[in-house]
């Protein structure tokens, strides 16, 4: 039926993203959560990840997204989500590095 269906969790604590995740829905309106990527070694060149803030609380309670070691996302270890219902978009380059497009 042409339909393209993409895996979505939902989180509302601390959690490593998974090879097969494609959105994270976060909710944090009762703490922060902190979301840990995958090794980019583990991923495809080209795989992609959206983390939103699904709870909308993300001004009072942050949602951080950890990259794995010494591994970056656009150059920095982290990246942090303050607005409502904000959201990122990352992919992987499938060896050592993160992306936000």
């Amino acid at each position: 039926d042409g339909t393209l269906k993409m895996s979505r969790r939902n989180i509302t604590s601390t959690a490593t993203a998974s090879v097969s995740d494609y959105f994270i829905g976060v909710s944090t309106v009762g703490s922060v959560v902190s979301v840990r990527l995958q090794s980019a070694i583990s991923l495809q060149s080209g795989q992609m990840l959206v983390v939103k803030d699904e709870g909308g609380a993300a001004n009072a309670n942050n949602i951080t997204i950890l990259a794995s070691g010494s591994e970056t996302i656009d150059g920095q270890n982290t990246v942090v989500l303050e607005s409502p219902y904000a959201s990122v978009q990352l992919y992987c380059n499938g060896s050592d590095k993160y992306f936000i497009y």
